[in-house]
This record gives C-alpha cells, sequence and structure tokens, in this order.
C-alpha cells in the first residue's frame, strides 16, 4: 500500500466505544424519541398536570447527523430542512476499496460487511427514520430523492436485520456520468411498512462520486451541485397523507445534505503521517532519511522501488488530498484521495495506458481509507503544467473580507480545463489564485514559491526565490576576498562536464547576470499577484537565494539548486543542498539557510524558534534534470479534524 491506509489509534478505540454503525444510530434516536418527556421534532406526549394522558405524538421524521456531532437524535431537527454553514449532514463519496476486491467501492452496487472488515459501513453517513411505535396499520411511509441529478449520482441503502444492507434509492450502475444513460437501477423513492416505521430504519448515504467531475461527451463539468434533498411523508392505507403534529400542514419532512468535498494537502497540513520518494538516488533518500530521524522519527517514509513505478517525480505524478465528515468527539472521519496525472512515460514501445500514473494509483493507493481519483477525461493528455508542483496551495488567509480558513489553490500556466473546473467545484478552496510560470522550461509555481509555518498572526510566511539576494551575496562575498572560491565542488553537469565554478566567473558572467535579472522580474510579477490576493506585508515573504539560467528557447530553470523548492513538514524543513562556495570554512548558502530559517530571526516555526533546517543530495537525480526536493518527494495523512469545511460558508 502507498500509504498506511488505516484509521488512527484513537479513532479506532472511540468506534469500538460509540458502535457507530447504523444499527446502533437508530437505537439511540429511539431512545430519544420514546422514552424521557416523549417529544421529537416539536410534539408532545408527556402528562399533564391535571389530566389523563393525551395521545401519543404522530412523529413522521428523518434524521441524519444536522447538528454534527457525530449522532443522530431528535436533536438533529433543527435547521434539516436546509444545509449551510451553522448546520447541515455531509455524506461522503465512497472512493476507496475497504475489501481489496479492486472495485471502487461506490460502483459495486453494495455494502461490504464481512465478519472480519465492516470498515465501509463506516464510508456511509447515517440517515434514520425515527421509531413511530403508533404507526397505524396498513400505513405506508415513503423517502424521496427529489432531484434527479442527486438520484443518479447518490446511493441510499437500508440496514437489514442479518447486518447486510439494500439498496433501496439512488443509482447503481454508470449512469448520471460520461454521457452513459443506462443505470443497472434507479430508484427516486423507497418504501416503508408500518411495522418497518414503528421499529425505526437505519440508513445509509454514500455518492458515487464528487462533484466537479466533467463529461467525456461534453466537455463540461456534470452539473450535480453535490446536494441531496429527500422528503419523508407517510400515507394511510386509504392513500392519504398522514399529517402530524410535527408537520402540520402536510406531513412531510425534509432533508438537506451535501457530499464531501476534495481538499488538497499543503505545507501547514497538521496530520501528515507518511512521505513519500523513489528509491532511485541513495544521496537524495539518505538525505531525507536523515532528517526524518533527526526531527521527525514517527513519520513513515515510503519508497517506491523501481518495479513498483519508474518515474522519480514523485510530486508531480500524483497529487494529495482528502475527503471528510464529521464524527463523534470533535474527530472526523474520511479518506485520502490522490488525483493522477493525466500523463505518463512510457518507455520506447510500451503500451501508454500501463504508464499511465493512475495505474499506479489503483495498485497502491486505492485501499481501505484511501483512493485514487481521475479528473481528467483523456489518457496522455495535458504537458508539464499539469504535474502536481505547478499545482500547490496557499495556506489559510484572510483578506479585507475575503475569508479562506482552509487555504487557496494557486496553480500556474496551462492547466487543463477539468482540473480547473474540478478545484472551482469543491468551493471550499477556490477560487484559485493563478500565476504565469511560462517563462520556466518546467513551469511549475513551486519553483518559486513555498510556505512555511510563523509565529505570527497568520500563522505562516511564503518563501520566494530571489536571483537578487543571491547576487548581492556573492557580491558581497566576493568583496570579502572569496571571489576565487569555487561553487559546485566535485558536481557534474549531464554528459559530464565538471559544474565547479568560482564566485568570480559566476559574476562575470554577463548570460548569468542577464539571467537572473530577467527571472527577478517574472518572479516579482508572480509575487505581485500572491501579495494582492493574500494581502501579505513585506516582513510575510522570505527570500530564498538562487539563481536561474536560460537553456535555449524552452525558458528558465534553476542554476544553482533551488532551495526554495523544498518539503515542508510541520517544523521540518528538506532543502537541496546548495553546494555552495566555502565561506570561513563553511558552505555560504548552507550557513545563510541555517541563520535565517533555523533561528529565531524570523519567527519562523510554530514557537518562532526557527525551523529544523536540514539539506539532502539531489543534484544527480533531480538538479540537473530541472527539479529539487519538493519536486521529487511527496507527503499525505488522514483527515484533518481541524479542517471543518462544513462551516465554511462556501
Amino acid at each position: 500500500m502507498l500509504g498506511r491506509g488505516h484509521r488512527g489509534a484513537g479513532l479506532k478505540k472511540l468506534m469500538k466505544k460509540l458502535r457507530f454503525p447504523l444499527a446502533t444510530v437508530a437505537t439511540l434516536v429511539m431512545v430519544g424519541a420514546c422514552s424521557g418527556d416523549g417529544t421529537s421534532d416539536g410534539g408532545s406526549g408527556s402528562e399533564s398536570s391535571g389530566g389523563p394522558p393525551g395521545p401519543p405524538p404522530k412523529v413522521v421524521d428523518i434524521l441524519a447527523d444536522t447538528n454534527r456531532d457525530g449522532y443522530v437524535t431528535p436533536d438533529d431537527n433543527a435547521g434539516e430542512e436546509q444545509w449551510g454553514p451553522a448546520q447541515g449532514a455531509a455524506f461522503l463519496a465512497n472512493l476507496d476499496d475497504d475489501n481489496g476486491d479492486g472495485i471502487v467501492d461506490g460502483e459495486d452496487g453494495v455494502v461490504n460487511v464481512t465478519p472480519d472488515n465492516d470498515a465501509d459501513r463506516y464510508d456511509l453517513a447515517p440517515l434514520v427514520i425515527n421509531a413511530w411505535p403508533e404507526a397505524p396499520d396498513g400505513a405506508v411511509a415513503w423517502l424521496t430523492i427529489t432531484d434527479e441529478l442527486a438520484a443518479r449520482n447518490v446511493r441510499i441503502f437500508k440496514s437489514l436485520a442479518d447486518g447486510s444492507y439494500q439498496l433501496v434509492a439512488g443509482s447503481d450502475g454508470p449512469c448520471g456520468f460520461g454521457g452513459d444513460e443506462n443505470c443497472a437501477q434507479l430508484l427516486y423513492a423507497a418504501s416503508f411498512t408500518a411495522e418497518e416505521v414503528r421499529q425505526g430504519v437505519s440508513l445509509g448515504v454514500e455518492a458515487k462520486r464528487l462533484v466537479g467531475m466533467t463529461e467525456p461527451h461534453t466537455n463540461q463539468p456534470y452539473p450535480w451541485n453535490g446536494m441531496l434533498t429527500v422528503k419523508f411523508e407517510m400515507f394511510a392505507s386509504d392513500g392519504t397523507p398522514i399529517v402530524t403534529d410535527d408537520n402540520p400542514t402536510d406531513g412531510v419532512d425534509w432533508l438537506q445534505m451535501r457530499v464531501a468535498p476534495w481538499i488538497l494537502f499543503g505545507n501547514l497540513t497538521t496530520t501528515t503521517d507518511t512521505v513519500f520518494s523513489s528509491n532511485y538516488y541513495q544521496e537524495f533518500v539518505s538525505g531525507i532519511d536523515q532528517a526524518f530521524a533527526a526531527s521527525a522519527p514517527n513519520v513513515f517514509y515510503r519508497k517506491i522501488q523501481s518495479n513498483e513505478w519508474q518515474d522519480q517525480w514523485t510530486e508531480d505524478f500524483f497529487q494529495t488530498g482528502y475527503a471528510s465528515v464529521p464524527w463523534a468527539d470533535g474527530l472526523v472521519h474520511g479518506m485520502r484521495i490522490a488525483i493522477p496525472r493525466p500523463w505518463g512515460r512510457p518507455p520506447n514501445n510500451a503500451d501508454s495506458y500501463n504508464y499511465m500514473p493512475m495505474r499506479f494509483l489503483e495498485q497502491y493507493h486505492r485501499h481501505q481509507d484511501s483512493a485514487a481519483l481521475q479528473v481528467y477525461l483523456k489518457d496522455q493528455s495535458g504537458d508539464s503544467f499539469d504535474s502536481y508542483g505547478n499545482h500547490d496551495l496557499i495556506p489559510a488567509h484572510t483578506n479585507g473580507d475575503k475569508n479562506f480558513p482552509y487555504g487557496r489553490i494557486i496553480y500556474g500556466s496551462g492547466v487543463l480545463p477539468e482540473t480547473k473546473a474540478f478545484y472551482e467545484a469543491q468551493r471550499v478552496q477556490a477560487p484559485a489564485v493563478t500565476v504565469d510560470t511560462s517563462w520556466l522550461i518546467v513551469g511549475h509555481v513551486d519553483e518559486a514559491f513555498s510556505y512555511v509555518p510563523a509565529n505570527t498572526e497568520r500563522g505562516w510566511k511564503l518563501f520566494v526565490g530571489s536571483p537578487d539576494l543571491a547576487i548581492s551575496m556573492l557580491e558581497k562575498w566576493k568583496a570579502d576576498g572569496n571571489g576565487a572560491q569555487q561553487m559546485f565542488v566535485g558536481k557534474n553537469w549531464q554528459g559530464g562536464k565538471s559544474a565547479a565554478i568560482s564566485i568570480d566567473e559566476v559574476l562575470a558572467d554577463p548570460d548569468l547576470m542577464s539571467w537572473a535579472a530577467e527571472g527577478q522580474a517574472k518572479i516579482d510579477t508572480m509575487l505581485a499577484i500572491v501579495k494582492a490576493e493574500v494581502g501579505l506585508a513585506d516582513d510575510e515573504i522570505i527570500e530564498i537565494p538562487y539563481l536561474f539560467e536560460k537553456e535555449g528557447n524552452y525558458g528558465m530553470v534553476a542554476y544553482n539548486p533551488g532551495t526554495s523548492n523544498a518539503m515542508v513538514f510541520d517544523n521540518l524543513i528538506i532543502h537541496p543542498d546548495p553546494f555552495g562556495p566555502s565561506i570561513n570554512g563553511q558552505d555560504g548558502f548552507k550557513k545563510d539557510l541555517i541563520d535565517r530559517l533555523g533561528s529565531p530571526a524570523n519567527n519562523l516555526g510554530k514557537d518562532g524558534q526557527g525551523l529544523q533546517v536540514h539539506f539532502t543530495d539531489d543534484w544527480r537525480g533531480y538538479h540537473i534534470l530541472l527539479g529539487e526536493v519538493h519536486c521529487g518527494s511527496n507527503q499525505e495523512g488522514p483527515p484533518q479534524a481541524d479542517i471543518k469545511w462544513w462551516e465554511a460558508a462556501k
């Protein structure tokens, strides 16, 4: 498995304590409705102080976790008819493979429950028909999905006495997406007998897909907005509606739910437990091993072997994120969801299909609580702009009256339309910030920007690549008598030519100086956009020194290792080794980064005392191949409990 794919130990203990399966949720609701003061949804069956007991309330009631406390009780009736920031139940797109049969759980037509593995039931959001013990003989209750698009994208199951589940509403099969109108089953409504209503019925809701997916036959996003509205009503044996105490006008109980969006991981994600890279280059891997052993020993380092996948650009060929819903005790439940790049790197004359990154994710990332989702329309489409080094997350920020509590997606030039549409449809981290990266050979936003924690009101600062700073440092070292000191000692360019070059030679190279000025101007343009969108002040920006060079007509790339292109995890940062000149016996670029980033000088790190600064040698495996540490690594973790997307007013 690519990630760990398990729920955390605390969540496992909580599930055992709560016994949250749907049948038990129904019991919780029945206790709340049929004991104590006997009230539900406004009805009253309590004795008056001076007379005989009144008649039991007529209650036709459907419930979900509207108040988002992880339980389904009559308290959830308040506001259930309209989903909003303050109330409304959420449900998951069931994209993982809990039973490991190779079929996405939301596509297999069943709920996978066995004595050894009942994980799939937890991916269903509880929907409960509240027990009404006095339901009259011959009455029939109906649950109706009111919108055709929702019916084609949602499935509602009934929990049976033997522990299995029956599909009672919604659809099975591919209908509702991709132009395929053939449903194996499509049910807009489900009926329930009076006896079932007397006992209460446990149901579960899942989606078959996320919002924002684009249809191949129209190249337009599928129009379902992720909302599910159901009405619940009951009819007497003669067909007349039963008007109830809680709904005295027409007896109809309305409920609205929303499918959880996909949320992009970023540098400040607090739950990261797994980092990835290929195992190709031992120098690179050893540096990451050492950094995590020293500063984050509990993080699992997943080294992708060459026989698993032959692409060392681990950040680029898949994007990590997750979806989550509220759970009990302030926790969340959900799944990791990785998105593959739309193109692969097949060897000569190989079948390109088998080298699509989606094949890798299907094998190594689709398992319990871990999923893979294809957003693009066509295999081998797009280009380098559609690698995920060009897609990142600006952390949480407020700018004037605009608030982005869960961050905001940023991407550079050339991104496929269907990917843009998917990001916008998730809403929580939209609208995206866009910058021009077309001046770069690789064209990725992470070649210039990164984000690190800081002990400030905003909680983070922006790293920006700075050719100007690199030149000013080189000029100072030259003025101090170090002009003959060489950079890149012992390193070679592709083809074997020595990369060693003195400070004097760098500063005297007109091309390098011209390219530095041009690169700085391009970065300044990108930075101006981010500053305006985020409201960043100058002291929230940390310049990171490295030069750029131009390769013919292809564009620019970092000349010395681009140290802004780093792996950030909590207070830990792993830079590419800059192989800078020796100044007073120390690598001048390394010392600068350690002094500025690893000390309290810039208030970095969660406590403001600095980051834990590490370096790894990425020269042979990445730098001379046009990338750096961030390009060659990736990270993920389970859903974050502090990301309560349902509270965002979006």
